[in-house]
């Protein structure tokens, strides 16, 4: 399948709208963030996974301007379509539910999305975990292990190698946190 270049750059320019001014846990522009994991999906492709590629891109590439700006689910629908409007829905933390109950809730909602919103959620978390500044306190470390341990659990089976990916970050984590000890 031949992505949609002008669907992606539509996306990409209502993120970086949307994320304008925000930065990430790491002090980057945010906009770097769901850039980052839509290379993830990308590189699924390459990897020679088949799926539908232009849901899953564009699906990373807004999963987060719900939850961060103004942006609605349903100007996401008029933009985007009915499937990616639902796939970044999945993806919003429901913040009327206790913080500890948000991450299951949300990946509950994804596993009743096609399996490309589930690849963007690991391409999230992928993205998200970089290396862990040396000043981040082992709690954090810790939390961000046993999220993304779920994450893994729960949606590894939507793609061999993001799952394989994501097992990477979480061995990284693992080896920060056996250094802390």
């Amino acid at each position: 399948m031949i992505p949609n270049t002008d669907k992606f750059h539509k996306a990409l320019r209502l993120a970086a709208w949307a994320h304008y001014g925000q930065v990430t846990k790491f002090g980057d522009p945010y906009v770097t963030h769901p850039v980052a994991a839509s290379y993830e999906i990308l590189a699924a492709q390459s990897a020679g996974e088949v799926f539908d590629i232009d849901l899953a891109v564009v699906v990373a590439l807004l999963h987060d301007v719900v939850e961060k700006s103004d942006v609605t689910v349903k100007s996401i629908k008029k933009d985007f379509g009915k499937k990616v409007a639902a796939g970044v829905e999945a993806m919003t933390k429901n913040g009327s539910l206790p913080k500890e109950e948000q991450l299951r809730d949300s990946l509950v909602r994804i596993l009743e999305q096609p399996k490309e919103v589930a690849m963007a959620k690991l391409a999230d978390r992928i993205s998200s975990m970089l290396v862990p500044p040396s000043e981040w306190p082992r709690t954090k470390l810790e939390t961000l292990t046993q999220n993304a341990l779920m994450i893994r659990q729960m949606l590894g089976g939507a793609s061999d190698y993001l799952a394989a990916r994501l097992d990477s970050r979480i061995a990284l984590y693992r080896e920060r946190l056996e250094e802390r000890k």
